[in-house]
């Protein structure tokens, strides 16, 4: 009898461990899948706003402009930013590319507010101010790059 009840017992708490512990790993599983289709959601829905936001950069270009880079250049692609940050992309720029695209916005509305580039708006903007803004282009491309991974190699 006692055998009988010491295998019943071991059977029952063998079933209750292992019920257990494929609770945990069930879960934990669940988990994961959701935090991967969130993630691809997440970089899906950045990859549409930040080529929406690529395109609005175009006349900062430093290679091939399509014209110079004028007051009134600055100015209206300043707005075009603030338009796109507002409207569709600013809640997906990640922590890492909020800073060079807040340093470029510095850089645009210290141009846009500089004494004398108001009455020349139609001026190309000298080599100094246009480096600036070069750089700190370069700086938000690179980082909305690294955001959705488009400069790295391929993960499988």
């Amino acid at each position: 009898m006692t055998e009988a009840y010491s295998s019943l017992l071991t059977g029952l708490v063998s079933g209750a461990i292992t019920a257990v512990i494929t609770y945990f790993v069930t879960l934990s599983k669940a988990r994961l899948e959701l935090t991967i289709e969130y993630d691809k959601e997440l970089r899906k829905s950045r990859l549409e706003a930040y080529q929406k936001l690529w395109k609005i950069m175009k006349p900062l270009a430093r290679y091939s402009a399509e014209r110079p880079l004028t007051h009134q250049i600055v100015k209206q692609t300043s707005e075009a930013m603030r338009d796109w940050y507002f409207d569709a992309g600013g809640i997906f720029l990640s922590r890492a590319s909020r800073a060079p695209y807040f340093e470029l916005k510095r850089e645009m509305q210290a141009i846009i507010n500089k004494a004398g580039l108001q009455e020349l708006k139609d001026a190309p903007l000298n080599e100094e101010l246009m480096r600036a803004l070069h750089e700190r282009g370069t700086a938000l491309r690179a980082s909305l790059s690294d955001d959705i991974g488009t400069r790295k190699s391929p993960f499988v």
